[in-house]
């Protein structure tokens, strides 16, 4: 069509041209000449203005060159990787901080480089797998010395390699999930306090510097859901009986020789264990969701996260215990009302040789009225049954009624890219027994880049531990990447 068009336009200027001249003046060569710059002008135009002119009247040519362009589809990778990177570094600024044998615990405490990597695998529309590698390496005590350091605070701080979540999950059934592997399970609704949260032990190394949600460790189990109306059912059997990792002996955080206890008393080394499926222990759990409030049932057994002395006092241990719970949330208008309650057994303690019954009863809220604005408080009650008063002395040190209070405060601003909190954990019944503060401001400096900066401030009280850790207050900075 183009070309037919075209020999129309040289006819036209033919006629333009021979009735404004004589004929005589131009040869064949000559025409040519004059009507080949015209051709050559129209030529490269003709995807242009023409081009799009004739197209509009050629319909049909139009639809079938656009149906023969080829489309180009990628294809998505079924592994990705993901990960961050980040820097971490404590600054402890009392003048008074622990100096704990021939450790400097005073000004800069900690200058960690951190990582984290993630490979999830897409199997199937209804299977994946996932596998986490972190570790960490701790600069600091290269710096200050490391002969100036016990081997036990170099092993639990200076560095670390580890697998971390890593597991198969899919679906048997419309209705039934597997999930096998190293994984975390959360159970209850309290996001400051444990009761009915006891699956995976916790990362106790440095005391209220890190939230809940990042201080559980992964224990090998297999996972069974079945999922029927509004409600989802879980059976897990917990092969991995893995201890919480607690801080080194005689470390800021663990400063047994400044406790009030014998002297000369060396507290033991937890001893390693290899994992045993012959250990194995089962829970079960029923969650239901309804409009506007959901309830919670739990049972099984679990690994205990206080040690207790084993061989008369040359060994210790994390114990076995029985537990029944419930938990429920209920939604009123901008409130969100939590409860937790557990009936724990086979509680092992140093001061009495017979197991004990604990009853744990949490009650909180959640408010969200104000804007951009979270107000949190959580109150639980451990209450031990026939009680004796043995227990008061080290190293259990427990009443009948342990109080612990936790008050959570946070605000969003500048378009939820920056985050003011605040975190306050007390003991006691009017908080005489210990704790501490933390303040931080969390904001995203940049696409893929958080900086997060803050103050933890710890109060002592009749709890020796936590006296003991009253000066241990630090300035705290992380820089983390995200790809």
């Amino acid at each position: 069509m183009l070309y037919r068009t075209t020999s129309f336009v040289k006819r036209m200027v033919l006629v333009i041209v021979i009735g404004g001249v004589p004929l005589d003046a131009y040869t064949d060569d000559a025409l040519e000449d004059a009507l080949s710059g015209f051709d050559d002008a129209l030529e490269r135009e003709s995807l242009s203005e023409l081009d799009d002119a004739l197209l509009a009247f050629d319909g049909e040519e139009s639809e079938v060159s656009i149906s023969l362009m080829p489309v180009t589809q990628v294809k998505k990778s079924p592994l990705q990787v993901s990960g961050q990177i980040s820097l971490n570094s404590n600054y402890a600024y009392q003048e008074h901080a622990p100096k704990i044998g021939e450790s400097d615990y005073q000004g800069l405490t900690k200058l960690q480089l951190a990582g984290l990597l993630e490979f999830d695998y897409k199997i199937s529309s209804s299977w994946q797998a996932k596998v986490e590698l972190k570790g960490f390496l701790d600069s600091i005590y290269t710096i200050k010395g490391r002969n100036r350091y016990s081997d036990d605070t170099l092993k639990t701080y200076e560095s670390e390699l580890e697998i971390g979540e890593g597991y198969l999950h899919g679906s048997l059934s419309d209705n039934l999930d597997l999930k096998i592997g190293r994984q975390i399970t959360v159970w209850g609704k309290s996001d400051s306090i444990r009761v009915t949260d006891v699956i995976n032990p916790l990362d106790n190394r440095e005391l209220g510097l890190v939230d809940i949600e990042d201080l559980r460790l992964p224990v090998l189990m297999t996972r069974l859901d079945y999922y029927h109306q509004a409600w989802q059912f879980s059976v897990l059997a917990q092969h991995e009986q893995r201890n919480p990792k607690e801080a080194a002996i005689n470390s800021e955080y663990f400063p047994s020789s400044v406790l009030p206890i014998p002297p000369g008393f060396q507290f033991p080394d937890i001893a390693p264990r290899s994992m045993q499926l012959d250990e194995t222990t089962f829970s079960f759990a029923a969650e239901g969701r309804f409009s506007g409030w959901d309830l919670s049932l739990y049972a099984g057994r679990f690994k205990d996260s206080r040690w207790h002395f084993t061989n008369n006092t040359t060994e210790r241990a994390y114990g076995l215990f029985n537990m029944i719970g419930a938990s429920t949330n209920i939604m009123v208008d901008s409130w969100l009302l939590k409860a937790e309650i557990a009936l724990l057994s086979e509680l092992q303690y140093n001061t009495v040789p017979e197991d004990k019954e604990r009853i744990d009863l949490l009650l909180g809220f959640e408010y969200k009225g104000f804007r951009d604005t979270t107000l949190s408080l959580e109150i639980a009650d451990r209450y031990l049954v026939d009680y004796q008063s043995e227990m008061k002395r080290l190293p259990d040190f427990v009443d009948e009624h342990e109080l612990q209070t936790a008050l959570r405060v946070l605000y969003n601003f500048n378009h939820d890219r920056a985050t003011l909190g605040y975190l306050g954990q007390y003991f006691g019944n009017a908080f005489e027994k210990g704790g501490f503060h933390r303040v931080w401001l969390e904001y995203e400096l940049m696409q893929a880049v958080n900086v997060t900066g803050g103050v933890i401030d710890y109060f002592g009280g009749e709890n020796p531990m936590l006296n003991t850790m009253r000066n241990n207050d630090k300035l705290f900075v992380e820089a983390k990447y995200f790809f």
